[in-house]
């Protein structure tokens, strides 16, 4: 064999071989997962609260006027486990439901919390998609990703627990009762990583996709497609604030184009950390615009806790020394005025 058929030969093993450890050695993005987790926990349980005074009649046993559609639809049948004619019943479930959410969000068993939450909003919004928007999809989608990855490594009761557990030798039951990790790092790691690598793609085609649309449009290629969403009176939040940016040709313009090509160039701009930089930027700015301007806080928040997973650890780890040191004071100050038997251990 030549030189060169050599050279190439072992490079492609080295780059196999940096592939294969990437997957295996261990789990990746933990931080950024953790964020994900709090955040998309709370845009779920903000979609419930928000609608809690609709819910019968968005779906629960008054939303009877959608039968037809889930009839011709065939919705399928997780909208079942909330058909009861039992407002109480509902309600109940309901909030069940909403306490999965905050279980999530705290990282209390998070695996199987996360796993309920997912059966439980879709079983929710899926008895009337009608009323639902993309950020019920994209949060479905990553919260069912999220059931295979550990998103409770930092910030978590799960984290804490595994603090106060380490070291002790338990017996797999036990450890199971105790929510601690039972499976081997060489079957629990390639499966976050897999799973990780799914959101991301995920992600990939939500953005490319959605600025591929755009581009054909004749509203988006002249710079006017935002000046008539934010005239309907369903996107005022803010009317005054709206009214300042229709009434600028200069800034629709550039919002508009803006919103194409952070989209269509945030997959590429990863690659290089000073394009990174300006990408999670630019989708996190233009989330904020939406859930403002448009009234869409839940879709945003969910994707801006996805797009948190290419930021880097470092500047997690930076932020948590940072908030440690700003609020660790405080805390421990308003923990010394408890009372000593109210503390916990």
């Amino acid at each position: 064999m030549s030189s060169p058929a050599r050279a190439a030969t072992r490079a492609t093993g080295d780059a196999v071989t940096r592939v294969e450890n990437w997957f295996v050695a261990r789990k990746h993005a933990l931080y950024g997962l953790s964020g994900s987790r709090i955040l998309v926990g709370t845009a779920v349980l903000g979609i419930l609260v928000t609608n809690f005074g609709m819910r019968h009649i968005q779906w629960g046993p008054a939303s009877g006027w959608i039968d037809a559609y889930r009839t011709d639809t065939g919705s399928g049948p997780l909208h079942a486990l909330f058909g009861t004619s039992s407002t109480v019943v509902f309600t109940l479930a309901y909030l069940v439901v909403m306490a999965l959410a905050v279980a999530v969000v705290l990282g209390w068993r998070t695996r199987l919390t996360t796993a309920l939450l997912v059966l439980g909003i879709v079983s929710v919004v899926e008895r009337n998609a009608l009323i639902g928007d993309q950020g019920d999809n994209i949060a479905r989608i990553g919260l069912l990703l999220m059931v295979f990855m550990n998103t409770a490594e930092h910030w978590s009761l799960d984290a804490r627990r595994r603090r106060r557990h380490a070291g002790l030798r338990l017996s797999p039951v036990r450890r199971i009762l105790r929510g601690l990790p039972v499976a081997p790092r060489w079957l629990t790691n390639p499966l976050h990583n897999a799973a990780l690598m799914a959101l991301a793609l995920q992600l990939f085609i939500l953005y490319t996709a959605s600025a591929l649309y755009k581009v054909q449009g004749e509203r988006w290629q002249d710079g006017t497609a935002l000046y008539w969403p934010l005239q309907l009176p369903e996107y005022s939040v803010f009317p005054a604030l709206n009214e300042l940016l229709t009434h600028n040709a200069v800034l629709v313009t550039l919002a508009t184009y803006f919103a194409v090509y952070i989209q269509l160039s945030f997959a590429v701009g990863l690659l290089h950390p000073v394009t990174r930089r300006i990408a999670l930027l630019g989708v996190v700015a233009m989330h904020v615009g939406i859930a403002v301007l448009m009234g869409l806080p839940w879709f945003s928040l969910a994707m801006i806790a996805f797009d948190g997973i290419f930021v880097s650890t470092r500047t997690y780890e930076a932020l948590d020394r940072w908030a440690r040191a700003t609020a660790g004071p405080p805390l421990r100050r308003l923990r010394a005025r408890v009372p000593r038997r109210l503390r916990p251990a």
